[in-house]
């Protein structure tokens, strides 16, 4: 399980964070919580903000850092708005470093460091229209992270409070509150007992859930590893008489993830590049128009499309767990169950894998299960 260190907001440690804490302790993971106000707490959050910039902002980092010098280095970092400082801070810069959970606020990946560290995943949770976070231009610097790092996902959810994640605040929204920490959940579960590949081992003893979720990951990163590194030509490449290649296996998958979690789970409209895509003309056209893209722009597209189904997952077992039915039946009017598409989705990696093991292997030689 994760070890996370939260950092509260500016209204101090609140009921409410050490509630969020302990929800996450519930599911199996060990949380710090350190103070960084010395037990006190504020009414409003601009009671809260006055009262940092007494102390000083670069203070409050400060005291972040001290807080976790007795501890581990493999951490995940995680801050309610004032605390991203120390959070995103110590993400960036520490060695060891196995995650990042910022809430209701971000900072500019230049404020402490050149870019966003290799390896580090990230998670950015806030409001649409937060005044605090959209007019104070944190959403610019969480869409500008979402970009410049690997694995980095920006959750928006609607309304205009701030604090919506604290229970002990006016500004609670129970619904938002609750689909952040099932997302935070799994983040934790993904990020931990990685193999030397960067893969999540799945639970060996997990619920159903776990276990289904984590064996879809485990999947996910294998095509990731297979396709780590490689540059157009790797990305194009091809074995004996197949047509298949690397890249339109990622271009493929990122439009499988998108039909069966989005569109057919939750009956969402099709995103780009899918929504212009005449699929009369060319049925294949996901595998045969990856030639024409760059690696940087495959990678993005699946990137993005996992980024998106992990959400619509989530949304999923909230609303009715993996016994949830799609909200698109097929046409004979039976639909699939969020289980069944799971499954589909372990199938269809594995069967693909299969493929780019062997492709993998004609480009540079590299092998392995």
């Amino acid at each position: 399980m994760a070890e996370v260190v939260l950092f509260h907001h500016a209204q101090g440690q609140t009921p409410g964070v050490i509630a969020f804490a302990d929800r996450l302790r519930q599911s199996g993971h060990t949380v710090h919580t350190p103070d960084l106000f010395g037990g006190r707490t504020f009414d409003t959050v601009e009671q809260g903000v006055a009262h940092a910039g007494e102390i000083g902002f670069g203070e409050i980092i400060e005291r972040g850092v001290r807080a976790v010098e007795g501890l581990p280095t493999e951490l995940v970092y995680a801050g309610f708005s004032l605390g991203v400082l120390p959070a995103q801070r110590l993400a960036q810069t520490r060695a060891g470093v196995r995650g990042a959970l910022l809430f209701h606020a971000c900072v500019p990946v230049s404020e402490f460091s050149a870019a966003w560290p290799e390896g580090v995943p990230v998670q950015v949770h806030a409001m649409d229209a937060d005044p605090y976070f959209v007019d104070d231009g944190d959403i610019d610097a969480a869409r500008a992270l979402i970009e410049d790092a690997v694995d980095a996902e920006l959750f928006l959810y609607p309304g205009n409070q701030h604090l919506f994640a604290d229970n002990s605040l006016p500004s609670y929204d129970a619904s938002a509150a609750e689909l952040l920490a099932e997302r935070v959940i799994g983040f934790l579960d993904r990020v931990m007992d990685l193999d030397e590949h960067g893969r999540p081992e799945p639970p060996h003893a997990g619920d159903e859930n776990s276990t289904l979720l984590g064996f879809l990951e485990y999947q996910r990163a294998t095509l990731a590893w297979k396709c780590r590194g490689l540059d157009a030509a790797g990305l194009r490449a091809t074995v004996g008489a197949s047509s298949l290649t690397l890249g339109g296996m990622l271009k493929h998958l990122a439009w499988v993830e998108d039909y069966w979690f989005s569109r057919r789970l939750h009956r969402r409209d099709a995103a780009p590049p899918w929504d212009t895509v005449d699929w009369d003309v060319d049925p294949n056209w996901d595998f045969h128009s990856a030639a024409q893209d760059s690696p940087e722009q495959l990678n993005a597209i699946w990137r993005e499309a996992v980024a998106r189904s992990r959400s619509r997952i989530a949304e999923a077992l909230v609303e009715g767990g993996l016994s949830m039915s799609a909200a698109r039946p097929w046409s004979d009017g039976r639909a699939p169950s969020l289980r069944w598409i799971v499954v589909h989705m372990i199938e269809e990696y594995a069967r693909h894998n299969g493929h780019a093991d062997l492709i993998r292997e004609s480009v540079d030689g590299e092998t392995g299960e």
